[in-house]
């Protein structure tokens, strides 16, 4: 691999996609480098400033405190952000202590169990554990709230032992009754109490003191402080108490590092694969970004089984074919012109966030909706026929949308006329197929200098609509061939 195939494996991986546009941003960097600003992102200018309770405010200055609103800003998020690797990890612990909004109701809810996730994604995992663990939004997801001594509930231990820590098969179920008193005490405080005015304007006035209506708390009267004995351990154990043996056990950095490898590589890693990360996992102290560092170390990580072997996942196709439009420019300007975090949001901002959660639901993949507690099927799970015709009709939408200026066309025109690469058919092809990070078969190319020479080639660019039928003719073909749906 030369050191620009192995910066775009690592975008394709640890970023949001290897489009020209990201490219321009670490080739030069080579790959330590790049591997350096994507791992190190707590040192990078994230570039995003948007308010999530701007997001929710609607034109009508009234606040929207449903989960959608959430989503839609963090889709927005996606879009803008300069830390890519942060916002990838951020989905993978979404997907590993996965709740729903379909529950969880309140947005201001899942909007702390968002940031504690983002807060602490690359950090220790004792931090991320203890974090998600007291946020409201996993604590009522999973029932600990109507958990006490007198009737311990064990949702909130069973799913903390098998799906986030040691994994199924590495406790027992006495593990798990015990762990439930231990955590008993553990609730969710209602902000209403004592309010007479309808729920949603308890909510509303809560955002706009920036908080949730439903925030942890701990109960002492209600705690089971007897003795207990968890994975062989006997005291007056507490729920801090239960996290700390769950993060030191090496059963749970195997189980973690096995889901990271698998999330950003290939499925089934190798013994040894997992040995050097666990390694890591113990000399750092369970710290996620230099754990995801070392990945990048072993050669595995570049082999043949590791680059474009992977199907894309909603969020592979949809954010990475806008983030290849380069349109982060564009978007922080309308982004600057707001700085209060109770304006609504500009309506281009609005519209770009909830493009990409609508277009990555349509994919089956809803953010802060999660099908349930194991959240999603990965790998070859997104690769079906309505996800196919979904993801090739991308290209009507982006080309030629409800703008009758046709900008996203425009824009992509004039790039493509910059480059001087585009003066031909052929030359045309091949940089919008660069654009998109678009690997291409001789089959595949003939088939879309075909397409472009029908569409009118390179002297389309220069009208609207001659350029939004050119560019949505050629990237349909690109968008369906296999290829491009690995990554």
């Amino acid at each position: 691999m030369t050191d620009r195939d192995k910066v775009a494996h690592l975008l394709r991986r640890f970023g949001l996609g290897a489009g020209q546009y990201e490219m321009a941003k670490y080739e030069s960097l080579g790959p330590s480098g790049a591997i350096e600003r994507l791992t190190g992102f707590k040192d990078v200018d994230e570039k995003f400033t948007v308010s999530p309770w701007s997001f929710a405010v609607q034109p009508d200055k009234k606040i929207y405190t449903d989960p959608y609103q959430i989503a839609g800003w963090w889709g927005l998020r996606f879009l803008m952000t300069e830390r890519p690797m942060q916002e990838k990890l951020t989905l993978f612990w979404h997907d590993h202590f996965a709740i729903s909004g379909e529950k969880v109701f309140e947005g201001p809810t899942m909007l702390g169990y968002l940031n504690a996730l983002r807060t602490h994604s690359g950090g220790r995992f004792i931090d991320l554990l203890k974090a998600v663990s007291k946020q409201a939004g996993l604590i009522g997801y999973l029932d600990a709230n109507t958990s006490t001594k007198l009737h311990p509930n064990e949702n909130f231990a069973r799913e903390m032992f098998e799906l986030f820590t040691l994994g199924e098969g590495n406790y027992t179920e006495k593990d798990v009754k015990e762990a439930a008193r231990a955590f008993t005490g553990w609730s969710i405080h209602y902000g209403g109490i004592g309010d007479e005015t309808p729920f949603e304007k308890q909510a509303e006035k809560a955002a706009r003191a920036g908080m949730a209506v439903f925030n942890f708390c701990e109960v002492p009267a209600i705690h089971d402080d007897g003795e207990k004995n968890i994975l062989g351990k006997t005291g007056r154990l507490t729920g801090d108490d239960v996290l700390d043996m769950l993060a030191a056990s090496p059963k749970t950095a195997r189980f973690v590092c096995k889901k990271l490898w698998e999330f950003f590589v290939y499925e089934n890693p190798e013994p040894s694969v997992l040995d050097a990360l666990v390694r890591r996992w113990k000399e750092t102290d369970g710290t996620i970004a230099l754990v995801c560092k070392t990945m990048a170390t072993l050669p595995e990580f570049w082999s043949v089984k590791a680059v474009m072997s992977m199907p894309k996942s909603p969020l592979d196709f949809t954010v990475g074919m806008f983030r290849s439009l380069g349109l982060q420019d564009i978007l922080q300007t309308f982004a600057l012109t707001s700085k209060e975090a109770y304006e609504p949001v500009k309506e281009e901002l609005r519209k770009a966030g909830s493009a990409v959660f609508y277009l990555m639901s349509q994919q089956g993949m809803t953010l802060l909706f999660p099908p349930n507690v194991g959240g999603w099927e990965w790998g070859k799970s997104w690769i079906t026929a309505n996800n196919t015709v979904l993801r090739v009709n991308h290209s009507q939408m982006i080309f030629w949308g409800d703008d009758q200026s046709r900008p996203i066309s425009m824009l992509v025109a004039a790039k493509l006329k910059a480059s001087g690469k585009a003066n031909s058919v052929e030359g045309l092809v091949d940089e919008i197929a660069s654009i998109f990070d678009a690997t291409l078969s001789e089959a595949d190319r003939a088939v879309l200098v075909e397409a472009c020479q029908a569409a009118g080639g390179p002297k389309s660019l220069d009208e609207k609509d001659q350029a939004a039928h050119l560019l949505a003719s050629v990237t349909r073909l690109m968008f369906a061939t296999p290829s491009f749906q690995l990554t």
